[in-house]
């Protein structure tokens, strides 16, 4: 309260003002402002409230915080440091050598002969288009080059979400796929930028070590079907529907698929196996230059076994099936070239079964929380696979 008076000649009444001053005041002292209707004294009293001004003189200040506060993380952001956190490839890019090269030359036709067989399949799993699976095992990889931070995570399908995939989705077409993909993304992004990654720091080991070795089974079930050459008679989604629907359809399994398939797991394990392999004395610079280059190439040909055993069945189908047999189940045709690059289906899409408009508000509600599970799963699995390897060259996650 701010006092102000009016100067009047006194007439000794003071003590007779301040009771008359009081008695105008009501309990508690609430009202901002009091008048005096009438001199009862040698002063005049105006009470007049000063928190609008503080008000305003506190909102000035915390506004003027805010804003060196943001300066300031501004400023600590725009550093080199972080730069090279967030952009990996500016830390390793300029190390790059040609022994990289060509490691990464080999790995990469290697892997990349193995994923095309392993992205059809995933597809498969996830009840999409084969040609869904290629685009979704390439086009991760090119972002990655840039943003990826451990080399071991697969950018491309996975058993484990193909799975949860379908459990979402189910049988309702590529553009719930379509549409639960970018949520998800949108759902790791939110987190990135929250900086919610602190949330994984409460997961335990033996979480994280049983969620590895529940893949692990995941993975092994969903390929037995297929090793069976029972993989339209199985529908299960979880674990003992799996195998449940294996035991039952167990009379259709298919002799050359079976046959096929198990060879072709020995000779992975026998071409493992070749790259330990070495010819001569154990100290590198005492070996001769033939035994150097054989070294060398039984290096390469275990390097390269996947994507050898690849080429070789595939010319062993497409033999066969020139020829008008088909003892094996093969893929059949996958639509050449790449879709049109468009934003997900946001005004929803007609359903070419039924011809009704589903529109984005449905395709949401049918994710249902397929939206949230996902994009967690997705990281548990990152961090679990991360963890196995930094473990192994006792290196930190980031």
């Amino acid at each position: 309260m701010t006092a102000m008076s009016d100067k009047h000649s006194s007439n000794g009444d003071g003590q007779e003002n301040r009771k008359s001053l009081t008695s105008h005041l009501p309990d508690g002292g609430s009202s901002s402002t009091i008048c005096i209707p009438e001199p009862m004294g040698s002063t005049d009293f105006i009470l007049v409230n000063d928190d609008t001004r503080r008000r305003n003189t506190t909102l000035k200040e915390n506004l003027s915080k805010l804003q060196t506060k943001a300066k300031e993380k501004i400023r600590k952001g725009c550093t080199k440091k972080l730069l090279m956190k967030r952009l990996p490839i500016t830390r390793w890019f300029p190390a790059y050598n040609i022994p990289f090269a060509v490691g990464d030359l080999v790995a990469g036709i290697t892997v990349g002969l193995t994923v095309i067989p392993q992205a059809l399949a995933y597809a498969n799993i996830a009840g999409l288009p084969p040609q869904y699976g290629l685009y979704g095992s390439f086009f991760g990889c090119l972002l990655y080059i840039i943003f990826g931070s451990c080399k071991d995570v697969p950018m491309g399908p996975t058993a484990i979400i193909s799975l949860l995939t379908y459990q979402a989705v189910g049988d309702k077409g590529p553009e719930h796929a379509i549409m639960l993909t970018f949520l998800s993304g949108c759902v790791i992004l939110l987190m990135g930028i929250l900086g919610l990654g602190f949330v994984i720091d409460f997961v335990s080991g033996p979480v994280s070590s049983g969620f590895t070795s529940a893949v692990a089974l995941i993975i092994v079930t969903s390929q037995i079907k297929d090793l069976l050459g029972i993989g339209q008679y199985v529908k299960g989604n979880t674990f003992v529907e799996m195998w449940t629907a294996i035991i039952q359809n167990f009379q259709h399994v298919r002799v050359a698929d079976t046959v096929l398939g198990i060879i072709c797991i020995v000779v992975l394990l026998l071409l493992r196996a070749l790259g330990a392999i070495s010819i001569g004395p154990k100290d590198n610079e005492k070996k001769l230059m033939s035994q150097k280059i054989t070294n060398k190439v039984l290096w390469l040909v275990s390097t390269t076994r996947n994507a050898t055993l690849v080429i070789v069945t595939g010319i062993i189908g497409w033999a066969l099936a020139d020829k008008g047999q088909k003892p094996f189940i093969l893929i059949g045709e996958v639509p050449a070239g790449l879709p049109n690059i468009q934003p997900p289906a946001f005004t929803g899409y007609t359903d070419e079964a039924t011809g009704e408009h589903v529109s984005f508000s449905d395709i949401v509600s049918n994710l249902g929380s397929g939206i949230i599970v996902l994009p967690i799963l997705a990281i548990l699995e990152n961090i679990s696979i991360c963890k196995a390897f930094c473990n192994k060259v006792y290196l930190t996650i980031e």
